[in-house]
């Protein structure tokens, strides 16, 4: 049998979605929102920067930004926004860099326990 080009395929085949879930429950937990709130259409700050984080924290394990568009029914656009948001606010505010930092110790014991 002859083999054919993949040229326009990566090495790895595309993520499951998995971790984004585990990391989405657990913003629901750390940020005490229920999950359902997170990925509604609300644009609150108080939802909005949870959802952001956990969309940077995704992209940072290289989900794309399709992948995890389509787990927060969101665009992949709005995930561009998202992690550019986080940035400006943990340069800009103390307090966010804090709660950021804060949060991706807890989502990392949070992953491991719950992969």
């Amino acid at each position: 049998m002859k083999k054919i080009k993949l040229k326009n395929w990566p090495n790895e085949p595309p993520a499951t979605g998995k971790g984004i879930q585990i990391l989405a429950e657990a913003a629901s937990v750390f940020f005490k929102i229920p999950l359902t709130e997170l990925r509604s259409r609300k644009r609150t700050n108080e939802i909005v920067w949870p959802r952001a984080v956990c969309m940077w924290i995704a992209r940072d394990a290289n989900y794309t930004s399709q992948t995890v568009g389509k787990w927060w029914h969101r665009d992949h656009g709005t995930v561009l926004h998202a992690v550019k948001l986080v940035n400006n606010l943990i340069e800009t505010y103390p307090k966010y860099n804090d709660q950021f930092k804060k949060f991706k110790t807890f989502a990392k014991e949070y992953l491991k326990k719950h992969l």
